[in-house]
């Protein structure tokens, strides 16, 4: 259907659209102002390709509330009736100038959407049309060109099964729709599932989350301060732009949506979600997850219930990260999933792969790190992804094609990727490094008897800062692997480091820190990170994790500390895949904070708290590590169709 809303109502960047065209926009010379890495995951046409062909249109539906929602789609030029793969995304607003000047097309082109195919699922639209796809990239409400109010979450089940149906019901469908997309995009993939299957063929979710209370807006009851404030603050950008306060979403506005960290280190994150919800209501979710402190029934209401999850009988490809934001939530998604497939018998429905990645890099080069063989196009994921619908759709060539065992994952440092029957892998041996005095970090078989403790005073005023690992926080580039050495000279950080391998080590699977902690507060925030450090003294992180003490016994609830008095704790570090050499040596780092990622434990009257982590006879604390036999795991060649 036509775009007929009047040009009055209609965001300034979009005027005049089409109701369809034979045949899409030429793919000019990209704009030097699109990064590389973009342009390469857009996966751009060829002036001459399938896309190049396909019919563009801007599509209309109204949901059962009567708002419109509408969406740009490519589909093949011919009377035929085709899968669909649909997206369904609150970014568009933000993306679509990008997307015009990679493809030189106008930003008001129909169909122009459709082209995020290649950066959300790693098919470029010239091989998704070729293979006789309909592609429907549909802004969710509130966003971009459709009507509506955007809220998180909240809309998205009704809005998704709305469309799913009306999509179905099409004479261009063949009634089948398979979903696709990354981060939030998912969100709008799971609701949509745990609501309905109806017309579902299969979804493709890359970087998941499980429980936004443990993904984007918390992690072990501590807010992930500056993602959650970033996260809004691109929403209210997205708001204004579209109610024609801006120019473009990217460009200045006033205060304090252009302000960022500086803005939080004056006013606080609660005053500065206040100012984020009253410059535009696309960014009220912020305040609601600082309200909510516990794992309450507002958590509930936008968490995937594992049984739930587990019943769901859709095909689904997991993908992650081993430095994304979500690997946690990815893992959890595809661990109840796969349970029920391995239930009934089909283990091949739902399938994970993880990479040397971040949330938003998948080309293997991440903090100035290159991991060889780590990109996607590296490994064909997308021939892959391509295969997996096929196969979804019944095509028996294709589902054989596709890897025998489910799990295919990248091992950091030994630069191979490999195959696993499951996820842990089912070889994986758990190994326990205990703390121990003097910053040493005891290797298994060691049977020394470890001695006292190690302390450290957490200032509020003076918080660790943020050094990359897993998190969404300013340009990609924060995220991943980045050097621990300024961080670990610190007199507020604990290092606990082993001796040199005598021989390589892989770990692969879950970690976890088990610990006896104190604090002379009757709260604080235990953050720990492991890293990898190498002869030259260079020390890699690897993975992290933190717990907010007084949430030791469960996020929902609060249970205090008696100050100075030691209490057992676990902080789940999500997990890695990585091959140490020898002559390098396993750190462990513990710390009372890490900001802007994570809010700052800050006690009443503001004071300094003294820390300690125990680690003699009556109060062991170690970090819990998974490691496999490498050489029983061979590599596994680039994927093709």
């Amino acid at each position: 259907m036509t775009d007929t809303r009047p040009a009055a109502d209609r965001p300034e960047q979009t005027p005049g659209r089409q109701a369809a065209s034979s045949g899409g926009e030429a793919a000019g010379d990209a704009a030097t102002a699109v990064p590389a890495p973009v342009r390469a995951a857009l996966k751009l046409p060829a002036p001459d390709g399938p896309a190049s062909r396909a019919v563009r249109e801007v599509l209309e539906l109204p949901m059962p509330d009567g708002t419109v929602l509408r969406a740009d789609v490519a589909r093949p030029d011919d009377a035929a009736a085709h899968p669909v793969l649909l997206t369904r995304c609150p970014y568009f607003g933000a993306w679509r100038p990008m997307v015009a000047e990679a493809c030189g097309a106008d930003p008001a082109a129909p169909g122009l959407m459709a082209g995020v195919l290649g950066m959300q699922a790693g098919v470029s639209l010239d091989r998704a049309i070729a293979a006789g796809f309909a592609v429907v990239a549909q802004a969710c409400r509130g966003t971009d060109i459709s009507d509506g109010d955007f809220r998180f979450y909240f809309d998205e089940a009704a809005d998704g099964t709305s469309t799913l149906a009306a999509l179905a019901a099409l004479p261009w469908c063949d009634g089948r729709v398979l979903t696709f997309g990354n981060s939030y995009l998912t969100t709008t993939q799971f609701t949509a599932a745990l609501a309905s299957t109806e017309h579902l063929t299969a979804m493709t979710a890359w970087v998941s989350p499980s429980t936004y209370d443990d993904d984007l807006a918390m992690r072990g009851g501590v807010l992930l301060e500056g993602p959650s404030y970033e996260w809004a603050r691109q929403q209210v950008r997205t708001g204004l732009w579209r109610d024609g306060r801006a120019d473009a979403p990217q460009e200045a506005l006033p205060e304090p949506v252009e302000d960022f960290t500086p803005y939080l280190e004056q006013v606080g994150i609660a005053q500065a979600a206040r100012d984020l919800a009253a410059a535009h209501p696309a960014g009220a979710h912020v305040v609601d997850w600082v309200n909510h402190p516990l794992h309450d029934a507002y958590w509930e209401s936008v968490a995937y219930p594992a049984d739930e999850l587990a019943a769901l009988t859709v095909p689904t490809l997991h993908v992650s990260g081993w430095y994304d934001l979500f690997e946690g939530g990815t893992l959890r998604n595809f661990a109840a999933m796969a349970a029920g497939a391995a239930a009934r018998g089909r283990p091949g429905d739902v399938r994970l792969v993880i990479g040397p990645w971040t949330h938003l890099t998948f080309d293997g080069h991440l903090a100035g790190r290159d991991f060889p063989g780590g990109g996607i196009d590296d490994i064909g994921l997308g021939e892959m992804v391509l295969d997996f619908w096929r196969a979804a759709l019944g095509d028996a060539q294709a589902a054989a094609r596709l890897p025998r065992d489910p799990v295919r994952v990248y091992v950091m440092g030994a630069d191979r990727w490999i195959d696993l029957p499951a996820w842990p892998a089912p070889d994986a041996v758990e190994e326990t490094w205990r703390l121990d005095a003097d910053g040493v970090l005891r290797a298994p078989g060691d049977e020394d008897d470890a001695q006292g403790f190690t302390a450290w005073v957490h200032d509020p005023a003076d918080p660790v800062p943020t050094a990359g690992g897993q998190m969404l926080m300013g340009p990609p580039e924060n995220a991943g692997p980045h050097d621990q050495r300024d961080i670990e000279a610190r007199g507020d950080v604990a290092v606990f480091s082993s001796a040199p391998l005598a021989e390589p080590v892989t770990l692969l699977g879950p970690v976890r820190l088990h610990a006896w902690v104190a604090a002379d507060a009757a709260d604080a925030h235990l953050h720990a990170a492991l890293t990898d450090v190498a002869p030259d003294g260079t020390s890699t992180l690897l993975t992290d994790g933190v717990l907010r003490l007084s949430a030791r016994t469960g996020t929902d609830r609060r249970d205090p500390l008696t100050p100075g008095d030691p209490v057992e704790v676990e902080v789940d570090m999500w997990a890695t895949g990585v091959r140490l050499p020898a002559g390098h040596r396993l750190r462990l780092d513990l710390a009372g904070s890490n900001w802007p990622r994570y809010s700052v434990a800050d006690p009443a009257d503001g004071a300094p708290v003294a820390m300690r982590v125990l680690h003699d006879a009556a109060h062991p604390s170690a970090v819990v590590v998974s490691t496999v036999d490498l050489g029983a795991h061979p590599a596994v060649s680039r994927y093709s169709a």
